[in-house]
């Protein structure tokens, strides 16, 4: 691995030494017979605790779930090991693995893919409430072999209990409002749940509200102003003490059911969500390249961006989705010992309005995904599954901006992954073949089959150790953003007058209609204690990927907007993820433990440059103090400076990031219980500024905040 910096040198020698060290000491004080229980994976295809399983996998479940829960997905997620959020204001958190979001990070709802429209822009939310999960798993590294084409740096698996698959414990009832002086963020959950030994039923809501989100210092970078432009620097004082246009609002809710069988259950539910929210000044902001013009044409634009100015300050977007899943499960007897299977089927639309209520673009993606998946009846050494995906959805974009045109997507694969236990070893192999279609007005419609495979080891050197190494190589075919973004039905790309601006990114986005399939070949050597006194894992792993997909900015310019174009390039993503866990005392009914976190991931191009939006080094520690009624944490991170920039990038400045968090139990009548709970959240108040974030210099993350609330479950 290619060390850039002598501090994360130092830092990763520092964190490797503390893990092995740790390592050892755990040889001496861990008890072979303190074996833990965990959870199966859900998101692996096979039948795996996340102790036995080859896929580095975050798990965040239970109380830690509620602690963590935010308005956004990638917000919720930022805490993990591995994982960063790519914020655009604060009604945008979309989760980034390894250095890789959006087409490239695959979010699923009960194991099937959101059918929305996220990946296509930074500034779409996912169209999930990940406050309402009950369990959300995060498979860090390709998984394309489970999941598909958007799965080359990893999943996201949301899991409710909308469909539920076993008898409920009587009725169960939680209410939980929250609120968070931050932004005035209010927010109130229910959950209803109930049933007998035949029918079981879910019902669940969410209502979220909040005003302009408050910051330290101005919003606008003060660096990168000019402040002999009047107008900037009038921009500059207004953007003080808050990010604009920033308030949001957002509800939802979940009916469902199903009927419970002697081996099994088969289900469905109904959800419905609305969101609003708005994207801050500067996203959608015409670039000024400083090229002389005439006299005219210069007046003509001055007069144009006074005119839109406020409007586009304030765009706002409205986001609403049906959805409808339908779910089953059974045990066979025969070659198939279970078979599993679920489809959803989603109405979703997002419309971009203005300030004077004009609708400027509408995005609506309709569609349907499914997965079936067969266990096979083989030794008590060998576990085996064959599985079937498939998908069909109509996109289009409506509107001034646009850009890309309407376009129907297909995909359908098969899939097996295929293990067996020699001793202490676990062998591991699958293999995955998909078809993608695209297929759009004219011409220029697309097909394409991708190949992935998979071999991986586990080797269980001690009962609560093991070693893990695999290799992957996965294919992605090109999005219809990638393909298709200004391209006419002739696979010709538009005349310069007649593009289309995408205001999210400032832009004139030019697709590739020929862009050959994305080829991913991942490496990955792992470390896993999993019980004992002292817990966790240290993961290196090595991705090269050819003809990498990237929007490369031309330099060139029509009408004040930059053009960039969709290239393929070499890349290679390289990097370590490191936690550890181990008390510091126990006495009587007081527990007191620390962990330790550090992730690093470095992306470059194979002829020179680094890939855009990187998240530097992080590392830091949580000390969670524990009683029978209460608990306690505090948790410090230290972010580095981002220096490694892409073309056009601005430098990222580090900083340090403190929280605490308490909560207290109560017992209340009849079996109930009730929580309440506190958190303070960047104490420190720093200004912070997160490389992944395309607005970064426009919209910091939030400043000193407080959320207080209760929890009351009967």
């Amino acid at each position: 691995m290619t060390i850039s910096k002598q501090y994360y040198g130092k830092s990763a020698l520092g964190v490797l030494g503390m893990a092995i060290s740790a390592a050892l000491y755990g040889q001496d004080v861990a008890h072979e017979d303190t074996a833990a229980i965990e959870e199966i994976v859900v998101t692996s295809a096979l039948h795996r605790s996340r102790a036995e399983t080859v896929l580095p996998v975050n798990i965040l479940a239970g109380e830690e779930l509620r602690e963590k829960a935010a308005a956004t997905l990638g917000e919720m997620l930022q805490e993990q090991v591995g994982v960063n959020n790519a914020s655009f204001g604060v009604g945008v958190g979309l989760p980034v693995i390894r250095g890789q979001s959006a087409n490239r990070v695959q979010v699923l709802q009960g194991g099937v893919g959101n059918v929305d429209a996220s990946a296509v822009s930074p500034d779409h939310a996912n169209s999930l409430e990940p406050a309402l999960a009950q369990r959300i798993e995060v498979l860090r590294g390709p998984a394309t072999l489970l999941y598909g084409n958007g799965a080359i740096g990893g999943v996201v698996n949301a899991i409710d209990n909308a469909i539920p698959p076993e008898p409920p414990e009587g009725f169960t009832a939680l209410l939980e409002p929250r609120h968070n002086d931050v932004a005035d963020l209010q927010t109130t959950i229910i959950k209803l749940e109930g049933g007998n030994t035949d029918v079981a039923w879910h019902v669940d809501a969410i209502k979220r509200d909040s005003n302009d989100t408050t910051i330290k210092g101005f919003a606008i970078n003060p660096a990168l102003v000019d402040m002999d432009d009047e107008e900037a620097v009038e921009e500059l004082l207004n953007s003080a003490g808050r990010i604009g246009n920033s308030r949001a609002s957002a509800e939802s809710f979940t009916l469902g059911g199903s009927w419970l069988l002697d081996s099994g259950y088969i289900g469905m539910a109904y959800s419905s969500m609305d969101n609003e929210y708005g994207l801050p000044p500067g996203a959608h902001a015409h670039h000024d390249h400083g090229d002389e013009h005439d006299d005219e044409h210069e007046e003509e634009h001055e007069e144009h961006d006074e005119a839109h100015a406020e409007d586009e300050g304030d765009l706002r977007i409205v986001m609403e989705q049906q959805r409808w899943d339908v779910e089953g499960e059974a045990s066979l007897d025969g070659f198939f010992t279970e078979i599993h299977g679920r489809l959803s089927v989603v109405d979703y639309q997002h419309a971009e309005v203005e300030a004077d209520g004009g609708i400027g673009t509408v995005y609506s993606n309709e569609g349907l995904e499914g997965r079936l998946l067969m266990h096979m009846g083989v030794p008590d050494d060998r576990e085996g599954v064959i599985g079937v995906q498939f998908g069909s959805r109509d996109f289009s974009a409506l509107g001034e901006e646009a850009f890309i045109p309407a376009t129907d997507i297909g995909n359908l694969a098969l899939f097996t992954v295929q293990s067996i236990d020699r001793g202490d070893m676990t062998y591991e192999a699958g293999l995955r073949v998909e078809n993608v279609t695209l297929d759009r007005v004219g011409s220029c419609d697309q097909d394409d089959t991708n190949f992935s495979g998979s071999l991986a080891a586990i080797w269980r050197y001690r009962s609560d150790t093991n070693l893990l190494a695999s290799l992957n190589h996965s294919e992605r075919a090109a999005t219809v953003e990638e393909r298709y973004s200004n391209i006419d039905a002739n696979c010709l790309e538009q005349d310069h007058e007649s593009l289309v601006a995408h205001a999210a990114t400032q832009r004139l986005e030019i697709g590739n209609p020929f862009a050959t399939t994305e080829t991913s070949t991942n490496f990955e050597l792992g470390w896993r204690k999993h019980a004992g006194n002292i817990t966790g894992e240290f993961n290196l792993f090595y991705n090269a990927i050819d003809d990498f997909i990237y929007l490369w900015d031309t330099g060139l310019f029509e009408d004040d907007v930059e053009i960039a174009r969709y290239l393929q390039q070499d890349a290679v993503f390289k990097g370590f993820e490191s936690q550890l866990m181990f008390p510091l005392y126990s006495t009587g009914s007081h527990l007191s433990e620390l962990a330790l976190f550090a992730d690093y991931v470095e992306a470059e191009f194979d002829r020179g440059g680094n890939v855009p939006r990187i998240p530097p080094l992080r590392f830091g520690f949580e000390w969670t103090h524990s009683h029978v009624n209460w608990l306690v944490k505090l948790r410090w991170t230290r972010v580095d400076s981002q220096s490694d920039l892409a073309s056009n990038e601005t430098a990222s400045d580090g900083y340090h990031l403190l929280s605490l968090y308490g909560d207290y139990h109560l017992d209340v009548g009849r079996g109930g219980s009730l929580l309440l709970f506190a958190r303070g959240n960047n104490l420190l108040d720093e200004t912070i500024r997160n490389h992944t974030s395309l607005l970064k210099d426009v919209a910091p993350a939030p400043g000193r905040g407080v959320e207080v609330g209760l929890r009351l479950e009967f």
